[in-house]
């Protein structure tokens, strides 16, 4: 089976197996059966199957792309910790005006889902507003100068964004997430027909996740960056983190298709 699929995993090979089974592998011998070959097969580790999935997956290479533009942030342009961590707080808030913009393009054509939506995508809208401000407070009061301190009014931040974008040129890297994340959008969401399947709820809850896990795991890695002065290989290593944990949520988020 592995040299019949050389570049499908394990889950994937037993779904092309019940297809090719006359009665598409429904009964329990043919799934007992299959389930046997499938445990026998070798496993690849977690890094060959993200390499495999991101290789499939147009939305994956734009993201990438996009994400290497910090690090010719730091290279060519010498930013520090803070430019970066105002990078990837606005990226937070791009996620969530595309997720407002996917939960209202959930199953159109389901008329009674739009009344769920009337109240479910206002609620997002405000609640996702808070907390992204609030996250956006912390990066400018904990990592930009009293300058900063001083354009950050309460949960107010666009000042200092506005000061941050033209004081480290952030407007290409902001361009750049911006338009990885409505490319994803366009191709994952509508052209691939994620919106056919998606839930109000789960779309409500998804880009919280990425938020804690992600951006938790960037906040304790830009304060180690800060406390040593900004180094470069600190810097070099907090952009690939980031970029390992986008990628792995993004592949989950959007499976590719079997070749």
């Amino acid at each position: 089976m592995v040299r019949k699929y050389p570049d499908l995993g394990p889950e994937e090979i037993a779904e092309r197996m019940r297809a090719e089974v006359p009665s598409g592998g429904d009964d329990e011998e043919t799934r007992r059966i299959i389930d046997q070959v499938v445990a026998r097969l070798p496993r690849r580790g977690a890094g060959a199957d993200l390499i495999r999935d991101a290789s499939r997956s147009p939305s994956a290479w734009v993201l990438v792309a996009a994400n290497l533009l910090p690090l010719y942030g730091v290279l060519a342009w010498q930013w520090p910790v803070f430019p970066l961590l105002v990078l990837f707080w606005l990226e937070n808030v791009l996620i969530g005006a595309l997720n407002a913009l996917r939960m209202l393009c959930a199953d159109p054509s389901d008329l009674a889902l739009w009344g769920g939506k009337l109240f479910m995508v206002p609620f997002f809208v405000v609640h996702y507003g808070m907390f992204t401000a609030i996250h956006g407070v912390f990066v400018f009061g904990l990592f930009g100068t009293r300058e900063y301190d001083k354009l950050v009014r309460g949960l107010w931040t666009l000042d200092a964004l506005w000061q941050a974008a033209l004081e480290f040129d952030l407007a290409l890297p902001i361009a750049a997430l911006a338009a990885s994340h409505l490319f994803s959008f366009i191709w994952n969401y509508l052209y691939r027909g994620e919106f056919r399947r998606a839930a109000l709820t789960e779309l409500m809850q998804q880009p919280y996740g990425r938020v804690v896990v992600l951006h938790l795991t960037i906040l304790l890695g830009g304060f180690a960056a800060m406390l040593l002065g900004s180094p470069l290989w600190a810097l070099l290593l907090l952009i690939g983190l980031k970029i390992a944990l986008d990628l792995k949520a993004h592949l989950k988020e959007h499976r590719p298709l079997p070749a």
